[in-house]
Order: structure tokens, then C-alpha cells, then sequence
């Protein structure tokens, strides 16, 4: 049965009282990075591409303004960014196709025209000042190496030189990038640069072969990731009968000497009103339906059956994402409503054995987590410290059923001095009724950190009655407040979000082995 979002699934005279949901907590399912949850700046942020326009006006599938690089020097980012590490900062999207590696010393004067086919210019500043960013917020880099049509030879086959002398500069300054990225949303090239530029899942493996005995050469310990696939709300991989090279491409580098090490995949529950096309358009109600919360999980199961077939030892890893294609939604993607969509793709996908989750972006358009001006956070930004703080990578097989709009993820508690604790993230999506669960036995007590707002379009998170912010780049407290669980009962309130960490010794499964 489909339901309206704020539609009761129960019928009966008492559905005014959403049933009980009895939580149960099994044994540890999987082990995730510990920069699991990690971010993104667009490459047309660091170098000065095309970026979406602030009006939201439609753009065919790149912004349309150029905008002035990014400011990466300023103490604020980088305290704000230093408090989510550890994590992996991707550099990439759809411009990391279009950009020429000009690393001269120094650096020619006047303007400096890339060769053609190529419309941007990497330098050496630009590169030193991304390279400075990352190492002091304490950030591993994931670059994107451009795929495109530039460093292409006449017969369609990538060639490394260009790439090269990347990999080398960057070596000889000692900065950390223990993953590159091949291309972004190769099977999308047919839409970005033409039917002409479309690249086979054979092809892609070939260029994924010498792309890894090129970085080999430089960085040794660092892997290749790719083919970093667009999949869209609703329908996956678009036009996939005509354009998809996924499952070729898998097929072919597990015949390879040089096989993928990470598939990068990328999904956006909805798209902008920037994007000419749309399977799934923006709308806050739309975002929180559970069935469309649900997507990503039917995607992630998709890219892992793939991976347990043609590559058992590779990482899958949602390598970029937001709640709204093009730029994100204004008025839905820096709102309160975001951050619940947002922990709630995080729980799932932990949950589905993606070992890193990017989001787009740090900061910038309507789906940063800071405003890319004022710096000034967004309610998704406290949700993931909160998660940092709190989830930790061991993640707990969970049953919790009984109401859809009930949505219910644990993990082991990060803070490893916590023996036996775990955590358990519930969101009550429901608009107007509140949620409750029975947690699991043994636990009386918990330390309770409840996310509210105003309204699901409130620009401000609220943790435990008090309103979150960062002035000057200061990176608050997050305290809890302790609670006892009576007669077992944990309540989520409508519309909110609640991390609610059970008190040592509860649970099992979170006892390391050789203190049990």
C-alpha cells in the first residue's frame, strides 16, 4: 500500500496511537571506516569552474555562472571542518572532467588558456592551497582525475600523462591522498559531453588498469576508485538498457592485473528545480515519504550484489550525495527537514555496507553543510557531528518494525572507554504523531540527544531544547541530557530525531573480546 507522507498506515479506531515498536539488538554486522561519513567541494569550487546559480534557475547539467575559487584560507572553514575528521575530502563532480593540470613553477603570466578540450587550468597555487586545507583540517583527499574527452587519445582510450604530472607534484609536496578517483559518473558522459564521448564498461576498465599503474608509480598505498555512477530517484541508472556500462565494466576489471579497489556510486533522492530533467522533483514533504527513504537502500543492495559478484574485495562506497540533484533545493536542503533525511541515509547505508558516505558539499549551494559566504552552519551540519561524536563504526544488526514512519539504526558507541554501549539513532518522520520504542534489555538508563526544530523548514537545529550555532567558526559543545528509560520506553517526538546512548554493559555485542 502507498502511502501519502503524514498518512496513517493504521485504519482502525486507535489510529491515533502509533504502535509500540519493540527494538531488538543483534550481533555486530559489519565494521565501517572510521571516516565513514566524509565530504565533498566541487571542483569548480576549488578551481573556478561552472557552479549552480543562486536565483535556482534551470541549468542544463552544469551551472551556468562561473564562480571565483574558493576561499580555503580562512581559520573558520577550517575549524568547522577539522571537527568532522576523520574523513576524506572528494574533490570531483561534473567539472572534474573539464580541468588541465598546469603545474609550472612558476606559474605563466598573464591568462593562462588550457590545450583543447579542456576548459579549466589546475596550478601549482591552486593545488598547494587544497593540499595546505586538507592537511590542516586533519582531511584525507579524494581527488577526481578528469576522464573526459582532454586527455583522451584519437581511439577513445585514456592516456595518463596529464594525470602524471598531478600525481607527482602532489607526491613531492607529501600530501595525503590515499584515494583517486577515476572520472566522474562515467555512465553519464553521453548527457555532460555528447553521444560521441560515450565510454564502454570495457573501455573504462582498460583506463582504470593504467590510471592504477600510474598512481602505483607515485603513492604506492593509495587506491583507484570509479566509475563513480550517477543513479537517479526512481529509475537507477538512467536509460541503462541503451547506457549502462556498470555491470560491463566490473565484469571486465576483475580480468584485469589492475582491478578497481572502490566503486563509487552516487545518488540524490530528489532533483532541484535547477535540473531540466526530473524523475523525483524536490519538495519538503516528498523527502521524509518512507518509501522514498527506502530508495537508497534498494540502490546500495544493487551495487553490492554487483560487487559480490565480479569483485569481491573492493569497497563500495556512496561516493556523493545530497537531498536534492543540481545544487539542492532552496528552501528544503539547508532546512531542519534535510538533517532528518540526512540521518536517516546515513543509518541505512551503514546499514547496507557502504564503507564512506560523501555529501555534497562541504560548503556551497543550497546543499552545503555550511553557507558557503557566512560560513555559517546548516542544521545538517551539527546532525553530522553529532553523528561523529556519537556512532561509531561497528554498526548492529537492528529489528524494529511496526511503524513506517519510524526509522531506527545502532551502532556501538564510539567512544570506545563506553564497553557494552550502544547507540541507538530513531527518527520519527510522522509530522504530528509521536513515536515510541521499547529498547532493549537490560538498559534503565540512557544519555539522550534529541534533534528538534520549530518547523521541518526551520533554518536552526535545536539539541535538547537549545539552539545550535558556531559563531566565529567555534565549535560548540554537544551534551546530552541523561534520562532514565522508563518501563523500557524510549519517545521520539513528531518530527525529530533522538541519539540515545544505552549505558555501559548493555549490550554484548559491543564488549570488545578480549575484555568479554
Amino acid at each position: 500500500m502507498r502511502l501519502a507522507y503524514g498518512e496513517s498506515p493504521v485504519t482502525s479506531d486507535r489510529a491515533e496511537e502509533p504502535p509500540l515498536v519493540a527494538v531488538e539488538l543483534g550481533a555486530a554486522a559489519r565494521e565501517l571506516d572510521t571516516r565513514f561519513l566524509s565530504v565533498a567541494l566541487d571542483t569548480s569550487q576549488v578551481v573556478g569552474g561552472r557552479w549552480w546559480s543562486k536565483s535556482g534557475a534551470v541549468e542544463i547539467g552544469r551551472g551556468a555562472r562561473r564562480t571565483a575559487p574558493f576561499d580555503l584560507a580562512r581559520p573558520e572553514l577550517v575549524s568547522l571542518a577539522r571537527a568532522l575528521a576523520p574523513a576524506y575530502l572528494r574533490v570531483g563532480g561534473t567539472e572534474a572532467d573539464h580541468v588541465y593540470y598546469d603545474l609550472a613553477l612558476p606559474a605563466p603570466a598573464g591568462d593562462d588558456e588550457p590545450p583543447p578540450g579542456y576548459e579549466l587550468a589546475l596550478t601549482a597555487r591552486t593545488w598547494d592551497a587544497l593540499g595546505d586545507f586538507a592537511d590542516q583540517a586533519d582531511l584525507d583527499l579524494m581527488f577526481t582525475l578528469n576522464a573526459g574527452p582532454g586527455p583522451r587519445s584519437p581511439d577513445g582510450a585514456w592516456t595518463p600523462d596529464n594525470a602524471e604530472a598531478l600525481l607527482a607534484y602532489a607526491r613531492s609536496r607529501g600530501d595525503r591522498v590515499p584515494v583517486w578517483e577515476l572520472g566522474n559518473e562515467v555512465n553519464g558522459y553521453w548527457f555532460i559531453h555528447g553521444l560521441d564521448q560515450r565510454v564502454s564498461g570495457a573501455q573504462y576498465a582498460a583506463d582504470v588498469a593504467r590510471a592504477k599503474q600510474a598512481v602505483r608509480r607515485w603513492y604506492p598505498e593509495a587506491r583507484v576508485a570509479g566509475p563513480g555512477s550517477l543513479y537517479w530517484p526512481s529509475v537507477g541508472e538512467p536509460l541503462r538498457p541503451v547506457f549502462g556500462m556498470l555491470e560491463e565494466f566490473l565484469e571486465q576489471s576483475a580480468r584485469s592485473a589492475q582491478p578497481v579497489d572502490i566503486i563509487s556510486w552516487h545518488f540524490y533522492p530528489q532533483q532541484s528545480r535547477r535540473c531540466p530533467v526530473a524523475t523525483r522533483r524536490a519538495s519538503l514533504e516528498r523527502l521524509l515519504e518512507p518509501q522514498h527513504l527506502d530508495e537508497v537502500g534498494r540502490w546500495a543492495n544493487e551495487l553490492t550484489t554487483l560487487r559480490d559478484r565480479h569483485a569481491p574485495d573492493a569497497e563500495v562506497w556512496l561516493g556523493e550525495t545530497g537531498n536534492a540533484q543540481c545544487g539542492g533545493e532552496p528552501g528544503v536542503s539547508d532546512r531542519f527537514v534535510a538533517s532528518l533525511w540526512w540521518l536517516d541515509e546515513l543509518g541505512l547505508a551503514a546499514q547496507r555496507g557502504q564503507a564512506v558516505v560523501v555529501r555534497q558539499t562541504l560548503a556551497g549551494s543550497d546543499y552545503g553543510l555550511l553557507d558557503d559566504a557566512t560560513l555559517e552552519p546548516r542544521p545538517d551540519y551539527f546532525a553530522s557531528l553529532l553523528w561523529k561524536q556519537l556512532m561509531g563504526a561497528t554498526v548492529l544488526s537492528v529489528h524494529a518494525e511496526g511503524n513506517p514512519f519510524l526509522r531506527v539504526y545502532a551502532h556501538c558507541a564510539a567512544d570506545s572507554s563506553e564497553r557494552g554501549s550502544a547507540v541507538i539513532l530513531a527518527i520519527n518522520t510522522h509530522p504530528e504523531r509521536e513515536a515510541s520504542f521499547r529498547a532493549p534489555a537490560p538498559a534503565t538508563h540512557a544519555i539522550a540527544y534529541r534533534l528538534t526544530a520549530p518547523s521541518l523548514d526551520s533554518r536552526t537545529l535545536w539539541l535538547e531544547g537549545r539552539p545550535l550555532a558556531a559563531p566565529g567558526g567555534v565549535v560548540p559543545e554537544l551534551p546530552g541530557t541523561a534520562i532514565d528509560v522508563e518501563d523500557g520506553v524510549l519517545h521520539v517526538a513528531p518530527a525529530s530525531a533522538g541519539f540515545f546512548v544505552l549505558e555501559a554493559g548493555a549490550v554484548p555485542a559491543c564488549v570488545p573480546e578480549r575484555v568479554r
